[in-house]
């Protein structure tokens, strides 16, 4: 895929931007009545760069994949082992998902008042 940086900066925005909605959907949950911009922000920065992250990291996995007759392959003809690679791959949206839904829920977890 032709990919310029004016292309890459706006899937980098877009992918954060679903991350911080995430977050702050997450915070409504938590707070409902009691939310505040501070709670909302902080949980919505951290939900979208853990998105971000993890986005990353299943764009790794998905790039270090081996086709036969377009199927991937459990086991590379050099030997290595892809089943986990392949696993993060196919399921990167999920993940992506529930690690900013945790992170979203740890950045919250301190201020609860007890």
């Amino acid at each position: 895929m032709f990919m310029t940086t004016g292309i890459a900066v706006i899937f980098i925005v877009g992918k954060l931007l679903i991350g911080c909605l995430v977050g702050l959907l997450i915070a409504a949950l938590i707070y409902r009545s009691r939310l505040n911009t501070r709670r909302g922000v902080r949980s919505a920065l951290i939900a979208g760069v853990t998105y971000l992250l993890f986005s990353g990291l299943a764009g790794w996995a998905d790039a270090h994949a081996a086709f036969q007759n377009g199927h991937r392959l459990a086991f590379a003809p050099w030997g290595e082992d892809l089943r986990l690679r392949n696993f993060i791959a196919e399921n990167g949206l999920v993940i992506c998902l529930a690690a900013s839904a945790i992170a979203a829920t740890l950045a919250n977890l301190s201020s609860i008042r007890k």
